[in-house]
């Protein structure tokens, strides 16, 4: 099996994207250009010409040593492949990975299930996926109800649906929003440069929910690739919570796509109430960490 470590500027931008795309576990963290706003630094492991993929992230840790890491705004990453991911072709790019990273921490799609006998420490994490192909009503039976109380009240407050909104106001409004939210500038430009982005592609929309003095109390972005739509930004205000502003705009995303062939991936990283209420099913991907210590110490 060839395995080639890229440099980034060395990558062929063409092949890479094309291979993300057609990869039978392929999404959207893994085109090169989410990668280069959600990353500063980033390498590749390549397999022959570009059947399967892996994106390295890395950064300097602590005495300058390099180190791999899942950044913000990017769920999980892993192998990407238009072969079948088998355990042999995994440990072959996990084994791959060159020795000047010294510390590993990163999350994995579904189908990068690590062998029992990888050299990592595994975590298993929880996202949901929702299968649209179904009519409203039908979907409508499998939420909680916690949940259809929670759209009642949306109903009777007026809350106005919005998809107007301009990425700086999503963005704004999601990192002001989300609780000891680390690297609030970058993520701010990042979260706003994938939004315009999608945008210019004609690949998601803005969400919005608002009361009648047009004051904005849930946002999110959706995102529309391989065959699922992709919650990126969900979080409502503290008053948003009490009208139950984020699930009514989840809500007229299902009834909106009902009877789609889609999934609606909550890109949830862990137990997730929200999802669950609307009878989204979990989906399973990995945390993969290695720590190499120096004198046993650090």
């Amino acid at each position: 099996m060839n395995i080639r470590y890229i440099r980034n500027a060395d990558i062929d931008k063409v092949k890479w994207n094309s291979c993300v795309h057609y990869a039978n576990n392929g999404n959207i963290f893994g085109y090169m250009w989410f990668l280069d706003f959600v990353a500063k630094d980033w390498d590749a492991l390549v397999e022959g010409d570009y059947e399967s993929v892996f994106p390295l992230v890395w950064r300097e840790g602590l005495f300058g040593r390099k180190e791999l890491y899942q950044p913000s705004l990017m769920r999980e990453m892993g192998i990407y492949s238009i072969n079948v991911l088998s355990h042999a072709r995994i440990n072959a790019f996990l084994d791959a990975i060159p020795a000047e990273f010294k510390n590993i921490d990163i999350a994995v799609n579904e189908q990068n299930s690590p062998p029992q006998e990888c050299a990592f420490k595994v975590e298993k994490r929880t996202n949901y996926h929702l299968y649209l192909g179904r009519s409203y009503e039908a979907l409508f039976d499998g939420f909680s109800s916690g949940l259809a109380s929670s759209l009642q009240r949306a109903e009777d407050e007026g809350l106005i649906l919005t998809s107007s909104l301009k990425p700086e106001t999503v963005a704004d409004f999601y990192l002001r929003h989300t609780p000891n939210y680390r690297g609030r500038e970058r993520d701010f430009h990042a979260l706003h440069r994938i939004m315009y982005n999608v945008l210019h592609r004609g690949w998601g929309f803005a969400s919005g929910a608002m009361d009648r003095e047009q004051n904005l109390h849930a946002v999110n972005f959706f995102i529309y690739s391989h065959s699922k739509v992709l919650s990126l930004a969900p979080v409502e205000s503290p008053q948003g919570k009490q009208l139950g502003a984020l699930p009514c705009l989840f809500n007229a995303l299902i009834r909106s796509h009902a009877g789609r062939p889609l999934l609606l991936d909550f890109n949830a990283q862990g137990k997730d109430d929200l999802a669950e209420a609307f009878g989204a099913q979990p989906n399973a991907f990995y945390r993969l960490k290695k720590e190499k210590r120096i004198l046993g110490i650090i």
